[in-house]
């Protein structure tokens, strides 16, 4: 049984080739954040609802089995609760996004053939406007650690 939730294409794209299956559903490890939340979130189906149907533009996500929210009859995520699970995701993806590329500048590599190959790494279409959106994401990273951690730019 899955859910669905729209994301920004290169997000869409990163959670697809980093915990999707062949079939294009992703699957989040036990454990993670984003089980945490569904398990959290997780609700039955509101009355007079219908099971949200798949849009063109969203990603379809396996809901795991909870022992405390057995499937099918908790099955369906309201709007909080998906906010939430797109926070979570979005937070994961720069959390690796950092951890990939922070010490880049030490090696004095152009940041543009290194943002591209992440993109590559990661199954990120190579197009202008995702390169930007990470190379953003990346600079505003990297500006908070040098302002928390007192470094000086060189």
């Amino acid at each position: 049984m899955n859910i669905y939730v729209k994301l920004p294409t290169y997000l869409a794209q990163w959670c697809l080739h980093d915990f999707g299956d062949e079939q294009g559903v992703v699957h989040f490890p036990k454990g993670g954040a984003e089980h945490d939340v569904l398990e959290l979130s997780l609700t039955t189906l509101p009355k007079g609802a219908s099971p949200q149907l798949r849009q063109p533009d969203e990603i379809a996500i396996e809901l795991p089995v909870f022992k405390t929210k057995p499937l099918p009859y908790y099955c369906y995520l309201n709007d909080h609760g998906r906010r939430l699970l797109v926070h979570i995701i979005n937070v994961r993806f720069r959390v690796q996004l950092w951890n990939d590329l922070y010490n880049i500048e030490q090696l004095k590599l152009p940041i543009t053939d290194v943002i591209y190959d992440w993109m590559a790494r990661h199954g990120i279409d190579n197009d202008e406007r995702n390169w930007e959106t990470i190379r953003q994401i990346f600079f505003r990273l990297r500006k908070k650690y040098r302002k928390n951690n007192k470094v000086n730019e060189c």
